[in-house]
């Protein structure tokens, strides 16, 4: 349950009903469940100040739906950014997404039980040892940043690095108020 009252639809300031359009009905809309009776994820805290919210909203569009990272490798770093902060929606959402950007369920399933990841190729390795290094220290391996840099070009590092910051962030969000996951989705992990 979350620590923070549910905002529904009815009852908003302006600037929260101009956050709650711009959620519905942007790229994230159609993913919704109807009836919506409140914003799911970290959008809901962030009606609490719907002016950072509408621009923490943006950058999240930015990063997943104008991405220069390929799909499959953007939702790995995601994921494994939610592992490590055990955020139960993050990680329920994202799998959802890295399905549909085609990642393997072996993938998927190795990092929520955090065993060893049947990885497809190099970059995917390249991409969660940068994401994994990121949350742990602060900053990948110089030879794994060039490597990266090598392999996908400078654009691509970069936006890894703010990805991953960008989801800690939502990480916090989601674990500091205990946003719940759907009704009938059991949590992955014992916190």
């Amino acid at each position: 349950m979350s620590r923070l009252p549910l905002v529904g639809p009815k009852g908003l300031d302006a600037e929260q009903k101009a956050f709650w359009e711009y959620i519905v009905t942007g790229p994230r809309g159609a993913s919704l469940r109807e009836p919506l009776t409140s914003l799911p994820g970290p959008f809901n805290p962030w009606m609490q100040i719907p002016s950072f919210g509408r621009v923490a909203a943006e950058m999240g569009e930015r990063l997943r739906f104008r991405s220069v990272l390929p799909g499959k490798l953007r939702e790995l770093a995601i994921l494994t950014t939610g592992v490590h902060w055990k955020a139960e929606f993050e990680f329920w959402a994202h799998a959802r997404a890295a399905r549909a950007e085609g990642l393997p369920d072996s993938v998927i399933e190795a990092l929520q039980a955090g065993t060893a990841i049947p990885y497809e190729d190099d970059l995917q390795r390249l991409i969660h040892t940068a994401a994994k290094e990121l949350v742990e220290t602060g900053r990948p391996r110089t030879d794994l940043v060039e490597q990266l840099a090598n392999a996908l070009g400078w654009p691509a590092v970069v936006e890894l690095v703010a990805l991953v910051g960008f989801y800690c962030m939502v990480s916090f969000t989601l674990n500091a108020f205990d946003v719940a996951l759907p009704d009938g989705v059991a949590p992955i992990w014992n916190r």
